[in-house]
């Protein structure tokens, strides 16, 4: 009866230490159907603006009805920011103007997007909690 209980407890504490997160992002306000959108999580600032580094996970999907969902899975606990964009002609990269600014539409996990500069980690930042559903809503950014 004890080894029995024992097992149960030990498994029991296995699945929960070992449950995974997610990360799910509602995207809006996409300029149109076109394309896709390309979304990618960041676990540090240095990545999230381009220093060094990679993304801790990117994901590309759909546009439908002039919106998106992009779904992370498998998540580590810990303090992340998102960034996502429109890739409206799929070329897989975030096309700009002749001046630097954007052409296609943008967005960041916390939507704190500066006007005349780049998301900032700080600003974006949201927090993964062990077993946890993330919900996020973004709105993109048309220039």
């Amino acid at each position: 009866m004890k080894r029995g209980f024992l097992v149960t407890v030990v498994m029991i504490s296995f699945c929960v230490l070992n449950a995974q997160s997610k990360v799910v992002a509602d995207i809006t306000n996409i300029r149109n159907n076109k394309g896709v959108c390309r979304a990618c999580i960041f676990n540090n600032a240095a990545s999230f603006n381009g220093e060094t580094g990679k993304p801790y996970a990117c994901v590309i999907v759909p546009v439908k009805n002039k919106t998106a969902s992009a779904a992370f899975t498998n998540v580590a606990p810990g303090a992340y920011a998102l960034m996502v964009f429109h890739d409206a002609n799929n070329n897989n990269k975030m096309d700009k103007n002749f001046l630097g600014i954007p052409s296609e539409g943008y967005g960041a996990s916390q939507n704190k997007l500066p006007f005349a500069a780049a998301p900032n980690f700080n600003d974006n930042k949201f927090t993964v909690a062990n077993a946890s559903i993330v919900s996020l809503r973004i709105k993109m950014r048309n220039l």
